[in-house]
């Protein structure tokens, strides 16, 4: 550990000489304590990610192309397996519906399209999921002007490691793709896969060993090499833990947004259901609240309330 990393005690150190100047009736500046403190906080944070939590897995695979190639080689039991290309939080726009961000993308050397997903919350882990994503990684590569039969697709993987057993078959790993019922379980050459890794097998295999790693938060706990470098660059290195505070005040923004955005609609909706109670016309509660009719009609009817038009 380093003197000048953020991880050093010197936070601490301020905090302890700022409560023996209070205790002593001297004056401080309670903004420098509150800034100290939430840094404290962020780092404690810091120190508890684990490769399972997904927020941590996309900054830990940034730009990060050997370590994306260790976990692909194990999951594909490729090991000459080389990647090409690798972006985290890469955003498929949809104008038709639903768009969707993919944790991990990569392009590897022979042509595959790889989606890399972790996933703790069995709910975010469904096979409907795991489709879509698979469907949003045919569009990016079906341009304008594909030709079926004379263009490719290329192939395509998504993979979802899991914090829990999904599937519920008691393996390691669920290899998923398309049959022919009729043809004796012959493989349709659609040249699509889905993979799902159950990151709580934890045998004495390298698979075994890689999840295992997702669930250690210190370098020290972890089997690779390579992906305790890394560990160690991101909550001990001085440079590493900057981009992870910077991470991290960047969630806890988005998440003030959110929450603000969310206090905002529940007080727009209880004015609706206010100013209905009272008899006001949809025309009035639309001018109350500046909402679109079609909103407010869709609030009233979720609550069972069926407005005259």
């Amino acid at each position: 550990m380093t003197d000048d990393c953020y991880f050093n005690e010197n936070n601490m150190r301020h905090l302890r000489t700022a409560a023996a100047r209070m205790e002593a009736g001297q004056t401080i500046v309670m903004k420098d304590v509150d800034d100290m403190e939430r840094k404290a906080k962020i780092i404690n944070t810091i120190r508890q990610f684990r490769l399972i939590d997904d927020t941590y897995f996309n900054m830990f695979m940034e730009d990060n192309i050997p370590c994306m190639e260790l976990f692909l080689r194990l999951i594909l039991s490729n090991p000459t397996l080389r990647v090409e290309r690798i972006q985290t939080q890469r955003e498929v726009s949809n104008i038709f519906g639903r768009s969707v961000r993919f944790d991990v993308f990569t392009r590897n050397d022979d042509g595959t399209l790889c989606n890399m997903e972790v996933q703790r919350s069995d709910q975010e882990a469904t096979p409907e999921r795991a489709r879509f994503n698979s469907c949003m990684l045919d569009m990016l590569t079906i341009k304008k002007g594909f030709t079926w039969g004379e263009n490719h697709l290329p192939p395509a993987c998504v993979i979802f490691i899991t914090e829990h057993d999904v599937l519920r078959g008691g393996k390691p790993i669920y290899h998923i793709s398309r049959r022919i019922d009729e043809l004796e379980e012959k493989r349709f050459e659609d040249n699509a896969q889905i993979i799902y890794v159950n990151a709580s097998y934890q045998d004495e295999s390298p698979l075994g060993w890689l999840m295992h790693d997702m669930f250690a938060n210190s370098p020290e706990k972890m089997h690779y090499g390579i992906l305790a470098d890394r560990t160690n660059y991101l909550k001990t290195d001085t440079h590493g833990v900057m981009k992870m505070c910077e991470l991290m005040e960047k969630l806890m923004e988005e998440d003030r947004a959110k929450s603000f955005e969310k206090g905002r609609e529940a007080e727009q909706q209880s004015t609706i259901l206010r100013l209905f109670q009272r008899g006001w016309k949809l025309p009035d509660i639309m001018d109350a609240t500046n909402l679109e009719k079609e909103k407010i009609l869709n609030f009233l009817r979720a609550n069972g309330i069926q407005p005259a038009q």
